[in-house]
């Protein structure tokens, strides 16, 4: 059962116009979309003057320094990348390890 048929019902119900767009799929301009967003997130171009559809222009790649202040305080995650595994920092490689 699909949330699209239940929404669609629902405006129904309600007396809303609602119409179901369907998916992209193959489509040439969809595909084409997502081939230049791969080729900008790789190129190592970060001009200011790359393509953009916006007045804002093209939008960072890497967050600027200061940007996502956590000022809550740091707090120790498993997941952080390239943190050692193992029973000494409690993380999944060392569960079940004999002491």
């Amino acid at each position: 059962w699909d949330l699209d048929t239940e929404a669609l019902e629902t405006c129904k119900e309600l007396g809303i116009t609602a119409v179901r767009v369907p998916t992209p799929g193959v489509h040439g301009k969809f595909v084409a979309g997502l081939v230049d967003l791969i080729r900008e997130r790789t190129s190592v171009d970060t001009a200011a003057d790359r393509p953009h559809v916006t007045d804002l222009g093209p939008w960072y790649d890497v967050c600027r320094p200061g940007c996502c202040e956590n000022f809550r305080g740091a707090k120790p995650v498993i997941a952080e990348a390239g943190a050692a595994a193992g029973p000494e920092t409690g993380t999944a490689a060392g569960i079940g390890a004999e002491a």
